[in-house]
């Protein structure tokens, strides 16, 4: 089974069909429109795009752009179902076409490759849409359907665009020179430092790269990048160091009858689900025979959707051991249901808590957004690294595999100390209300049974022990 079977259950045998907004480039948007994944095409209305027409798949903030020999088309939507639809156009788009589009460029060293929004002019000729943007040390290609548009550096100016409004996510660049005004969007903060740091050097020379194109790609006659991963202690020891130091916090009644250690078994338990998804993250990574695939097993959009969906697991669980606590004490005290129901969780008890971990997931954000930045650059370097020729340099790659690795410890870290103060938090529940309720209902007397039922029961008794009797006889 593989990790995304894992996380999301087994795949059915029906075709998927996903409701995203989707951009034919050139037409207007189609809002909730209807994708699914059928055979060898994307079907989306009444319109389809066969898979092995894909050169090249772009995921930005937000969407995933499908550049293709006729079509290039924009999918917007959750970030877990456009993940899903990538990978699959991905398996089966024209592998070879990357290769041939990557490698006569790689002499150029690639910089990164982004799907963007390019509107301006280049040598007096507008350009618009959306492109494949390949930067390289010497210039930039920009790529659609049959157009192409190249830029040499240096340029004259370089500006990056905030993001603003419904354009979250979505900063760019704008570059000017003689004959050259254009605004490339979609970018990521780290695509923007890279560009700028080689858009206003000078032109190296020509010589640099001249030479014949390799018959073969770097992918096809060496194997790739290993994995090399940092060993992630950190938020595995603060989880037990919190366990225990939560469980310390509750002062328990021995009349409540709570099993031995039960805060320690009980905070264990919440912070095994928050930590799920990045403990099984790791693992498949750790796993993984080859860096692309460990970055693949990190993938931080599907990593942030598991930690929101974990973190609201953990909730449920927290008030279904307290209310079944609460009804063991309740069956050995029998209260009447209009008494029982006070000690019951509420509503808004469930609802506060929900917003205190949606709150702790939002302060994870900014470690999510760096993951996922370092990861495309990376990936987009190691795909360089695959298309072009065998002598290709792995400095680039190293580079941003070191960035990669340096963002996880970070995002590790981060769950430590999120994790720590959301067990802080379940324990001053704990120990200021519920913990309190158990300990009212355990004083409560003993309901005793009336003399109504006493004589009903004795009734049934008389009644069985006549008919066993009967039985016996005949």
């Amino acid at each position: 089974m593989t990790l995304q079977e894992t996380l999301r259950g087994p795949r059915s045998s029906e075709p998927r069909s996903y409701v995203l907004d989707v951009l034919v480039d050139g037409s207007p948007v189609r809002r909730d429109a209807h994708v699914q994944l059928v055979g060898s095409r994307l079907v989306f209305d009444d319109r389809e795009l066969p898979l092995d027409s894909v050169f090249w798949v772009s995921r930005r903030a937000g969407l995933v752009l499908l550049f293709g020999r006729d079509d290039t088309v924009a999918l917007l939507g959750k970030s877990g179902d456009l993940e899903e639809v990538a990978r699959s156009v991905e398996r089966g788009s024209d592998r070879g076409a990357q290769r041939r589009l990557l490698q006569p460029l790689a002499r150029e060293v690639v910089v990164c490759t982004a799907g963007t929004a390019a509107s301006g002019t280049i040598g007096g000729e507008r350009v618009g849409g959306l492109h494949l943007a390949v930067f390289t040390q010497r210039g930039l290609h920009l790529i659609a359907r049959e157009y192409r548009h190249s830029i040499v550096w240096p340029v004259s100016r370089v500006e990056e665009l905030e993001a603003t409004g419904s354009e979250l996510g979505w900063g760019g660049l704008a570059l000017e020179g003689d004959d050259l005004a254009l605004k490339l969007r979609y970018l990521f903060p780290e695509e923007i430092q890279a560009v700028a740091r080689v858009a206003t050097s000078p032109p190296r020379r020509t010589g640099d790269f001249e030479g014949s194109i390799e018959m073969f790609a770097r992918g096809e006659v060496a194997p790739p990048p290993q994995a090399r991963l940092p060993a992630f202690p950190i938020s595995i020891e603060t989880l037990r160091e919190a366990c225990s130091e939560g469980a310390a916090r509750i002062q328990v009644e021995p009349g409540i009858g709570l099993a031995p250690k039960f805060f320690e078994r009980h905070f264990q338990d919440l912070g095994e689900i928050a930590l799920g998804p990045l403990m099984l993250r790791k693992s498949a990574a750790f796993g993984a025979d080859s860096l692309a695939r460990a970055v693949e097993a990190m993938e931080a959009e599907q990593l942030r959707e598991d930690t929101q969906a974990a973190l609201k697991t953990a909730a449920d669980s927290l008030f279904t051991t307290y209310e079944f606590e609460l009804n063991r004490l309740l069956t050995e005290k029998r209260p009447d249901e209009e008494q029982a129901r006070e000690f019951r969780a509420t509503e808004p008890e469930r609802r506060e808590l929900g917003q205190r971990l949606g709150e702790f997931t939002e302060r994870l954000e900014p470690r999510f957004a760096r993951v996922l930045a370092r990861e495309h650059l990376l990936m987009q370097r190691l795909q360089a690294l695959e298309h072009g020729p065998p002598d290709t340099e792995e400095g680039q790659v190293d580079d941003a595999a070191t960035q990669w690795r340096t963002e996880i410890v970070n995002l590790d870290r981060a769950y430590g100390a999120t994790w720590r103060e959301l067990i802080e938090e379940i324990a001053v529940l704990w120990g200021s209300v519920l913990m309190p309720r158990l300990a009212r209902v355990a004083r409560l007397p003993r309901r005793r049974v009336s003399e109504t039922m006493r004589l009903v029961w004795l009734a049934a008794a008389a009644f069985i022990v006549v008919a066993t009797l009967v039985l016996l006889i005949t």
